[in-house]
């Protein structure tokens, strides 16, 4: 991006911008967004759009931040209501439950962002949402070990991060017919929880 907005209106034609991204991302695949169609559909001029954007890459980029905070905040929501006395499955099942609804939220965008837009991985927010994951389930752990006896490596951290991030992925935008969506999500909080519980 090339400078941050700072007045009221220059910053809702941003988010309309980013706006617009996704619509035409969800609605045209990446081979339709231009800056043109961008900066038509947020109904702003093509020169206010190049005054922020060098172009639609960037657009994209903006787009995943915004992502990233929705991930973050309904996250971190979500363990705030959790009472770290509740039972650990119980626990781990409304975070990943919250973590599914978000995903379904947005997986018309989604599957766009993840099979065409083909520099997505090297983008700061796709690399940080791994570093969210981890620290949410930092953050959680700190706060259960007030009530159990829970040891779990960086590494056991990581690899649960990873692997609930790629099989929600999966369960919204490759699961097979047929696949019990409830059923899958309380089999992967029962793995998570055992494996929080055992280290």
């Amino acid at each position: 991006m090339k400078k941050e907005p700072r007045q009221a209106r220059s910053r809702a034609s941003v988010q309309a911008m980013v706006e617009a991204c996704a619509r035409i991302l969800e609605e045209r695949g990446y081979a339709g967004l231009t800056t043109n169609a961008v900066a038509e559909v947020a109904g702003v001029s093509i020169g206010s759009l190049y005054e922020y954007f060098p172009g639609k890459e960037a657009i994209v980029a903006r787009l995943c931040g915004a992502l990233l905070a929705d991930v973050s905040s309904t996250l971190n929501a979500r363990l705030e209501l959790t009472d770290s006395r509740e039972d650990v499955h119980r626990a781990m099942r409304h975070l990943i439950g919250a973590l599914h609804g978000l995903v379904r939220q947005h997986r018309k965008l989604l599957r766009v962002l993840i099979f065409q837009v083909p520099f997505i991985q090297q983008l700061p927010s796709a690399q940080k949402l791994q570093l969210e994951l981890l620290r949410v389930a930092e953050k959680g752990l700190q706060k259960s070990r007030q009530h159990y006896r829970l040891s779990v490596s960086p590494s056991t951290l990581y690899l649960m991060a990873t692997s609930t991030a790629g099989s929600l992925l999966h369960l919204v935008l490759m699961a097979p017919p047929g696949l019990e969506t409830e059923v899958v999500l309380d089999d992967l909080a029962a793995r998570m929880a055992d494996w929080l519980e055992k280290g």
